[in-house]
């Protein structure tokens, strides 16, 4: 049989974890926005990853376009030399020597005319490819930013913190769709 001090103590404990639990209840129905903060640092990590990856690509194309460039350029100035070589030599010797000379220093000319195209046509595309960087480059930068900020809401609680990097995360993403398409 039980006392009436157990009967009590029993209650005043279920009372307890009434209470405990209908807190508990409160507290998670308060802080149930945090569970929104969660996925858009999610969404914001993956939109910083993408974009991450399309900065590097750009980069890439700038670096493998500037190389071949500069390689035509050497090859130009190398027919440049050879032309120059054989207009001098064309000023000297018999006419056959003069005549074929010429003939040479006119094949050079071609095909630095050639080369000169390709070298322009690197550098065309070097170029494009760069308009992308300083977009891309600005969006990646908000974006982690406003995971940082996110973060630092979840820790402190603040919504004012969740806006602010919401606002910052739109800003960033706008920068990366002007980077990626419309640059």
């Amino acid at each position: 049989m039980e006392n009436p001090e157990q009967s009590t103590e029993i209650a005043a404990l279920i009372k307890a974890i009434h209470e405990d639990r209908q807190t508990a209840k409160e507290k998670e129905k308060r802080d149930s926005w945090t569970k929104y903060v969660s996925l858009m640092i999610v969404a914001l990590a993956v939109v910083t990853a993408y974009g991450s990856l399309k900065s590097g690509s750009y980069g890439s194309r700038v670096l493998l376009n500037q190389a071949k460039a500069s390689d035509e350029w050497a090859f130009f100035q190398a027919k440049s030399i050879k032309r120059t070589l054989a207009e001098l030599e064309g000023r000297i010797g018999t006419q056959e020597v003069q005549a074929e000379a010429k003939r040479r220093a006119e094949s050079y000319q071609r095909e630095q005319d050639e080369i000169q195209r390709k070298a322009k046509a690197h550098e065309a595309e070097r170029d494009e490819a760069a308009k992308h960087g300083p977009p891309l480059g600005s969006g990646i930068a908000a974006l982690q930013i406003a995971i940082a900020l996110a973060s630092v809401c979840l820790i402190t609680k603040r919504k004012s913190l969740w806006a602010a990097a919401g606002a910052l995360g739109a800003g960033g993403l706008g920068y990366l769709v002007y980077g990626l398409f419309l640059v």
